[in-house]
C-alpha cells in the first residue's frame, strides 16, 4: 500500500487574505442585492391580516365569522392542541401522535373570535349590549339556528362601499353582531382584541392567525399557488424551484398510499425520520458501511489530486521545497 505525505509543508504555499476575500464577497453581494430590491421590489407579498380581509373580502369576513360563532370552523373542529375534535387527526393504525400532548392550547372560537371582541367594543357602542344579551340567553338550538338562517341568505348580500346588506331572515341578533365585528376588523381592532393577553404586552399572535385559517387564508393561498399539492408538506411563496430541500417529501406525496391516505403528512415524516435513524446508524452496520470504500467513488471526486500524487509530479521533491522556500523567506 503506497503512502503519501502528510506534512503540509511539502506541498507548494502561497499567501490567502481570508479578511480581504470575506470583505470583497461581503460588499459585491450587498450591491447585487441592493441593486435587486431597487429594480425588482420586494420579494414576498405582504402578510395577510384582518384588516384587508375586512375591507377587500366583507362577505368572506363575515361568513368566516359565522363559521367561528356556531363551532363548525376548521379550528373549532382541528382537535389538538386546540380541542377535542377530530378534523385534522392523523394515524397509523391505532397511533394518533398529535394527541400525545393533549390540548395545549385550548380555543373556544365562539367565545374568543366573536364574542369576548364584541364585549370590547361595548363601552364605544353601547347598542351591542341587549344584542349580546339575547344571544347569551337564548339557547345552543336556538344560536344554531339563527347562524344557519344567516348562512343561508348571507350568498345575497349586496356589498355597497365596503358595507354588507344582508337579505332578512330568522337570523335573530346575529346580522348586528356580526356587522359591528366587521367594523372592528375593518378598523384595524380586531387583530388586537383576538391577541390581547395578560400583561397587556404581547408577543402572541396565534388567535388573530387562526381566525383567518380556513377559507380566508385557502383564498389567498392558491392565488399564490401556496396549497401545497406541488411541494408536498410546503411550497415556498413567490419562489422557484421552491423548498428544494423537501424534494425526497415531495417524491412521497406523488406515490400511493401517501398520495391517497388521509393520514399521509404523518406517513411522510415517519418514512423521512426511518430514512434518517439508517443514515445516522450507517457507521455501524458492517457491510452498509464499507460501501463507500469499495465504490471509491472518493477517488472520482479528488481524481486531480489522486493523479497528481500518484505520479509524483510536484507533491513531493526539490520543486515543491523551493516553492515553500520562496514563499515563506
Amino acid at each position: 500500500m503506497r503512502r503519501y505525505a502528510t506534512d503540509p509543508a511539502k506541498y507548494p504555499q502561497a499567501r490567502f487574505d481570508l479578511v480581504k476575500e470575506a470583505v470583497i464577497s461581503g460588499v459585491v453581494v450587498l450591491v447585487i442585492v441592493v441593486i435587486a430590491s431597487l429594480t425588482l421590489g420586494e420579494p414576498y407579498v405582504k402578510p395577510l391580516t384582518i384588516q384587508q380581509v375586512a375591507n377587500s373580502e366583507p362577505v368572506l369576513f363575515l361568513q368566516t365569522a359565522a363559521h367561528e360563532l356556531d363551532d363548525t370552523s376548521a379550528i373549532a373542529q382541528y382537535g389538538p392542541p386546540y380541542n377535542n375534535g377530530t378534523g385534522s387527526l392523523q394515524a397509523i393504525g391505532p397511533f394518533h401522535p398529535q394527541t400525545i400532548l393533549g390540548i395545549t392550547f385550548p380555543i373556544n372560537p365562539s367565545e374568543v373570535d366573536v364574542l369576548q371582541p364584541l364585549a370590547m367594543a361595548t363601552p364605544l357602542d353601547p347598542a351591542l349590549k341587549p344584542v349580546l344579551s339575547q344571544w347569551s340567553h337564548a339557547s345552543r338550538q336556538r344560536q344554531d339556528a339563527w347562524v344557519k338562517a344567516y348562512l343561508a341568505a348571507l350568498p345575497k348580500a349586496a356589498v355597497h362601499g365596503g358595507a354588507v346588506t344582508v337579505p332578512a331572515a330568522a337570523d335573530g341578533p346575529v346580522p348586528a353582531m356580526l356587522s359591528a365585528l366587521q367594523a372592528l376588523g375593518s378598523g384595524g381592532l380586531m387583530s388586537g382584541a383576538l391577541d390581547r393577553l395578560d400583561p397587556v404586552y404581547r408577543y402572541d399572535v396565534a388567535p388573530s392567525l387562526l381566525f383567518l385559517q380556513g377559507t380566508a387564508m385557502e383564498q389567498v393561498a392558491q392565488k399564490y399557488d401556496l396549497l401545497g399539492g406541488e411541494w408536498g408538506i410546503m411550497h415556498d411563496e413567490l419562489s422557484y424551484p421552491g423548498p428544494w430541500w423537501l424534494t425526497p417529501y415531495s417524491a412521497l406525496y406523488q406515490i400511493p398510499p401517501y398520495s391517497t391516505s388521509s393520514a399521509g403528512d404523518a406517513m411522510a415524516a415517519y418514512t423521512m425520520l426511518a430514512i434518517l435513524l439508517v443514515l445516522l446508524a450507517v457507521p455501524l452496520i458492517p457491510g452498509l458501511r464499507d460501501i463507500p470504500h469499495k465504490l471509491r467513488l472518493y477517488r472520482l471526486v479528488w481524481r486531480d489530486w489522486y493523479h497528481t500524487v500518484e505520479h509524483g509530479s510536484d507533491a513531493t521533491g526539490s520543486h515543491a521545497g523551493m516553492d515553500l522556500g520562496k514563499h515563506t523567506s
